[in-house]
């Protein structure tokens, strides 16, 4: 029996004369079914309690697996609830869809809401909403571009590293301006962090070197610089206070 013609999707191609012709080829064995809506019970999860599904069932015998007719529909029965009642981010979307919009808002939202607190010289508070934007920023689901979640969580963790240098939690603040690095290396503003907590922990020459990282990709960096020349006194200051005195 010949196929009809399948109607393609929106702004897809027709199936061509070849692709029908294959189609008619394939061997085609008739399995009687039927389709069972089933309600789910109360007791379920609150997000599907009480909705209804169609399940694939034996046309004699009423059952997903009949040994009777030789057919077992319960795979085709889970994939259809899982596709049914999956949250929407479980679910790929078709190629070249731009991410839904939500993500990266409450992205921003968690953002600001550290922004706020950091101005408000609440530093704890700050990191904590620092935290949370990193985390729904690297928490994507895979087939999302990666440099999505890398350039949101790059802001996120450099400003976790000031809230965490004002707090005076240098060894923090130093481990979330490397993490920027590595994941933003030309951005000068994560070697500008990670030399500031060095100045923190008073490893004044591994800050010079940090700025000067920073450097090889803005050299006129006027926030770098300037910064430079305070580690550059720091480092004259600490060799007059601790002379070398071996001889």
């Amino acid at each position: 029996m010949a196929h009809a013609p399948p109607l393609p999707p929106p702004g897809a191609a027709p199936l061509s004369p070849a692709h029908l012709s294959l189609l008619d080829a394939l061997p085609h064995t008739h399995v009687p079914h039927a389709l069972k809506t089933v309600t789910v019970p109360a007791n379920a999860p609150p997000d599907i309690a009480g909705k209804s599904f169609a399940l694939v069932v034996c046309s004699l015998h009423d059952q997903q697996k009949c040994d009777q007719c030789a057919v077992d529909f319960a795979p085709v029965n889970f994939l259809h609830q899982f596709l049914r009642f999956a949250p929407a981010e479980a679910i790929p979307p078709p190629p070249n869809v731009a991410p839904p919009p939500q993500r990266a808002q409450a992205v921003t939202n968690l953002k600001e809401a550290g922004n706020n607190a950091f101005k408000a010289q609440k530093f704890d508070v700050a990191s904590q909403f620092y935290s949370k934007a990193t985390d729904a920023a690297l928490s994507r689901p895979p087939w999302e571009p990666a440099a999505l979640g890398r350039e949101e969580a790059a802001i996120t963790l450099c400003n976790r590293s000031a809230s965490n240098a004002f707090s005076g939690n240098w060894a923090a603040a130093l481990a979330d301006a490397q993490t920027v690095i590595n994941l933003k290396r030309p951005w000068t503003k994560g070697h500008f962090r990670k030399a500031r907590a060095l100045v923190g922990l008073e490893q004044y020459e591994d800050a010079k070197q940090a700025v000067i990282d920073g450097l090889q990709y803005e050299p006129n960096d006027k926030e770098l610089n300037n910064f430079l020349q305070e580690i550059e006194e720091k480092i004259k200051e600490a060799d007059k206070a601790f002379p070398d005195t071996v001889q």
